[in-house]
């Protein structure tokens, strides 16, 4: 603990040792980790792990706005960090940018990458169809088949145990959001945002997952349809 510790302080002070990071995504039995390169800032809901899972706590009482090396994005939504040379994960929540005015597009940017990382699981025209079930975290649902349980398997990934709520203000859809469409017949996950349309990914579209379909403001409103989201 007292290493671990000494490791974050060091940070702080610019002296801490650098990890030794695969040049390529590193595998293991039940996720991937994609390199990346950045510096986040701890904050109230920092834990840090042993590894990509909340089981494996190693700190769980982190001081707020302490810098992180970050090293690597997991499929299943952590950032693989180093500290004192070592490799450790904290969830995709647990860290932040330090500006807070910048804070709500920092945790879009994050959500994004999260979501992202789950390509690696989710990879394009993999088949997914009704057959396939997810249980949920969000809490509005316990779970979903075929194309909202997708939805909710890569929510899950980007916001762990955060609770959903449902709205139907289009003017405020954020990445990361929950759709229902088609009159409530159809789910999809928002990867962007634009002026007149967003960007989604889906599953159980032509029975496999599908990234990048962008679809219509005007074609996601319907007195049936609504949005869910966890921000």
């Amino acid at each position: 603990m007292k290493k671990i510790w000494n490791g974050i302080v060091g940070f702080v002070f610019g002296v801490a040792l650098l990890c030794s990071v695969p040049a390529v995504s590193a595998s293991a039995a039940e996720y991937t980790v994609t390199p990346a390169e950045a510096v986040l800032y701890t904050n109230e809901n920092t834990i840090i792990l042993a590894d990509a899972d909340d089981g494996t706590v190693v700190l769980s009482e982190v001081a707020a706005d302490l810098p992180i090396q970050v090293t690597g994005v997991t499929s299943n939504g952590y950032f693989q960090i180093c500290l004192d040379g070592q490799i450790f994960y904290i969830h995709g929540i647990g860290l932040s940018a330090q500006d807070t005015a910048d804070t709500a597009d920092a945790v879009t940017d994050q959500v994004y990458e999260t979501i992202m990382a789950q390509k690696a699981v989710f990879p394009e025209g993999m088949h997914w169809t009704n057959d396939n079930y997810y249980g949920w975290k969000g809490g509005t649902y316990i779970g979903g088949y075929g194309c909202a349980g997708f939805a909710f398997a890569v929510s899950d990934a980007a916001f762990g145990d955060v609770k959903a709520q449902i709205h139907k203000d289009y003017n405020n859809i954020k990445v990361g959001d929950i759709l229902r469409v088609d009159h409530d017949t159809h789910s999809v996950i928002v990867l962007e945002v634009r002026e007149d349309s967003v960007i989604v990914a889906e599953g159980n579209f032509n029975s496999s997952i599908h990234w990048g379909r962008e679809i219509p403001r005007s074609n996601l409103i319907d007195p049936s349809s609504y949005i869910m989201t966890r921000y």
